[in-house]
């Protein structure tokens, strides 16, 4: 049992929980505190250290908001949605999944990261793991952690596209796996889990009693590959957790509204838990979600152009670099830069490359200090920012030279 934490002041004790929710020792997110904090200030830089869309929200939806506003809709609303956004998601994701989706399979949460919380919840006891496939996105474990339970982390194998390694994955089950977490399209590395992949997956789901958690946040933001939902397969439904939201594809990320797809008795208790942690989300931002779902919204194919124009220009100006490689994504918002053959750490880089060019990028090992070879850059920024950016980084990443190669494989383990 987790020692318990207490107040410094007054010896109170807190929750045993709260050490596995706390922010790693390496502030992997400081150069991007920083580069909004002199943003704000008028000062010449670029942040590509966010997934946030830089769009703004399509103005059929925004309208909508306000019509509600002045229609009443600011009372309380039930947990888990009302029922016409109910059933426009399960419209929506019964066209997307080519299956039916009864709106009692429908949960609707304050965000993305809301939906994945209380499914966790719902699943996880202390003691319980789930598995996680790394790089994982930077909020997965803290989720798990705060559910008592504890993360195995499963590597996916960066010099093949970062597919799955199902040789560790399978060696990974214990008797103590709860669940596999599997976050596809991937973020950061864009990457998609083929379809034999995703087969794989739930043949290891349903011969070992687990359950699948599948994160498809940014499943309509795929460029060059085809996906596949594990909830679509062959006894799966009953099995997946399917995570969702609006806030990449139709850049509504302050909106906060996601969901989550369940077998309906999970479904329930997850409406029983936000009853009491959120109850329900406001109602006119949930008529606006019900527009986003169901209008002919020209402007989502439009944004999804042009992050993938974005990330060709990114590919296309790292391309030459010596020691830059560029892991071309097929999907989301982000690129994943190898720098390993500087031998250099990525917070060292990235505070150089901000303090020389005015440009921030997450370091790996914001992701952990494992992922110390790599960076993320967002393509969170318009075209003409891209584009300056990317050539004020390429200029830094040109003036560095290359590490030995037995430093370039230290940094590369």
């Amino acid at each position: 049992m987790r020692e318990r934490p207490r107040d410094p002041e007054t010896g109170l004790p807190l929750s045993s929980i709260l050490p596995g929710i706390s922010p790693g020792s390496v502030d992997g997110w400081s150069v991007h505190t920083r580069a909004l904090r002199e943003r704000q200030a008028g000062e010449d830089v670029i942040v590509l250290s966010v997934g946030d869309p830089d769009f703004d929200t399509p103005p059929a939806i925004t309208e909508r908001a306000i019509e509600a506003l002045r229609e009443g809709h600011t009372h309380y609303t039930p947990a888990g949605g009302i029922r016409p956004l109910r059933e426009a998601i399960a419209e929506s994701e019964g066209r997307r999944l080519g299956r039916d989706v009864g709106i009692n399979e429908v949960v609707v949460c304050a965000g993305a990261q809301n939906a994945l919380y209380t499914a966790m919840r719902c699943i996880v006891d202390p003691g319980d793991e789930v598995i996680l496939l790394s790089p994982p996105y930077t909020m997965f474990d803290g989720v798990v952690g705060s559910c008592g339970g504890t993360v195995a982390t499963v590597p996916l194998q960066r010099e093949n596209g970062f597919a799955i390694d199902f040789t560790k994955l399978e060696a990974a089950v214990s008797g103590n796996t709860r669940a596999i977490l599997l976050n596809s399209p991937h973020n950061p590395s864009g990457a998609i889990a083929g379809p034999g992949e995703v087969a794989r997956m739930a043949d290891l789901c349903k011969a070992n009693g687990l359950w699948l958690i599948s994160d498809e946040v940014y499943a309509d933001l795929c460029y060059d590959a085809e996906f596949v939902s594990p909830s679509t397969l062959p006894g799966m439904r009953e099995r997946t957790v399917v995570i969702r939201s609006l806030s990449k594809s139709h850049a509504m990320s302050g909106w906060r509204i996601g969901w989550a797809l369940a077998p309906e008795f999970l479904a329930e208790a997850m409406l029983d838990l936000l009853n009491h942690a959120l109850y329900g989300s406001p109602g006119f931002i949930q008529h606006a979600c019900v527009t986003a779902l169901t209008a002919d919204i020209g402007e989502l194919e439009e944004m999804k152009n042009a992050y993938r124009a974005r990330r060709d220009i990114v590919c296309d100006a790292f391309d030459p670099i010596p020691g830059v490689e560029v892991v071309r994504p097929a999907s989301g918002l982000f690129c994943i830069l190898d720098v390993s053959a500087f031998g250099t750490p990525t917070m060292k880089i990235a505070e150089e490359l901000y303090a020389a060019e005015g440009v921030s990028i997450l370091p790996g090992e914001a992701f952990g200090t494992e992922h110390d070879s790599w960076m993320r850059l967002a393509l969170c920024q318009p075209e003409p920012a891209i584009r300056d950016a990317a050539a004020r980084a390429a200029r830094f990443f040109s003036g560095l030279t290359m590490a030995e190669p037995a430093q370039q494989k230290a940094a590369g383990a």
